[in-house]
């Protein structure tokens, strides 16, 4: 079968992903030539698990149950204030991954869009990322902006 035709779905992380997880995560790094380590993918299902309610995600598969992609956002709840009722939420995408062997095919806008859906449905306020270069293309043309101008960072060690 054509590369192209093989039928890739999509669907919510759940906890028993974490491995899988782990190892989309290896394949980036060693991607981008990070050196890899004995127990990462250890060290990372174990964090991710500690972490899992803090968590939306989506994992791209293979029909034969191959992961081939993933995004993973971290949620982030603001407490109440008196301007506003509720707990408003956002999200900071961490990580968008297609595999190499599967990229071109429209996996990364699926993944994105799955989260836009979500978003929407459950009224979080925005989106936020860092774009590398190959992936600034893709989130432009997805509806990402640059964020507002009074947004800052600060980074500690680092002289004013």
């Amino acid at each position: 079968m054509d590369v192209n035709q093989r039928p890739v779905h999509l669907r919510p992380v759940e906890r028993e992903d974490a491995f899988s997880l782990a190892a989309l995560r290896l394949q980036q790094d060693k991607e981008l030539g990070r050196a890899t380590r004995d127990r990462f993918v250890g060290e990372y299902a174990d964090a991710f698990l500690e972490d899992f309610a803090t968590y939306r995600g989506w994992l791209a598969e293979q029909g034969d149950g191959r992961p081939v992609g993933c995004l993973l956002a971290l949620r982030v709840r603001k407490l109440p204030t008196l301007a506003r009722t509720g707990r408003p939420e956002w999200w900071y995408v961490q990580q968008v991954f297609v595999s190499t062997d599967r990229r071109r095919e429209g996996i990364g806008r699926r993944l994105v869009h799955a989260a836009q859906d979500a978003a929407s449905a459950e009224r979080v306020r925005w989106l936020r990322l860092n774009a590398s270069d190959a992936g600034a293309p893709l989130f432009d043309a997805m509806g990402f902006g640059d964020p507002m101008d009074r947004l800052r960072e600060w980074v500690p060690g680092q002289a004013p």
